[in-house]
């Protein structure tokens, strides 16, 4: 099993957003300037709000889906190489939590999402929330908040999910 720590993805992401800013400038790319240049950062901000608001989309999906059991509609939005850290810190990969949900050994009977920012980096993304979980994971009571990253990839023209990571919020 390949194993993605959430600090591995970080630092790859950022080696990622920091190289080709850097490769533009020692190339001595030409500034914009006046309205051309704000054009230009208007389209921007407006692209990546949009993106923004795909990846909350997947989110709130992915959580419904989660909810239902839906492994179609999860694997969908799930890479092949996806790693998962649940609540209690055990890690499986995409087939395992999607054999998990199947056999209802991960049973939710709620998955309300909060607090969603969605950060963009080229074609990864990083979406930190909240969820308020009930429900329970192998038998055990998996009731309580979480806060958590998810990590996203385009692969394929697609949004596809390379990591998450879940951490209970104390009461």
């Amino acid at each position: 099993m390949r194993t993605i720590t959430v600090a591995a993805v970080a630092a790859a992401v950022s080696l990622y957003s920091v190289a080709p800013a850097s490769a533009q400038a020692a190339a001595g790319a030409p500034k914009k300037s006046g309205k051309a240049a704000t054009a230009t950062a208007g389209k921007a901000a407006a692209s990546a709000s949009s993106v923004e608001d795909e990846i909350k989309a997947i989110e709130k999906e992915r959580a419904a889906a989660a909810v239902k059991a839906d492994v179609t509609t999860l694997a969908k939005y799930t890479a092949d190489d996806y790693t998962f850290i649940d609540r209690s810190g055990h890690a499986s990969d995409k087939q395992q939590t999607m054999s998990r949900l199947k056999s209802g050994d991960i049973k939710l009977t709620a998955n309300d999402l909060s607090d969603l920012k969605v950060r963009l980096y080229g074609n990864t993304a990083v979406v930190t929330g909240r969820t308020d979980v009930k429900g329970t994971i192998g038998g055990k009571d998996a009731t309580g908040a979480v806060l958590f990253t998810r990590v996203y990839v385009k692969k394929d023209g697609r949004w596809q999910s390379v990591a998450f990571q879940q951490t209970p919020i104390q009461p």
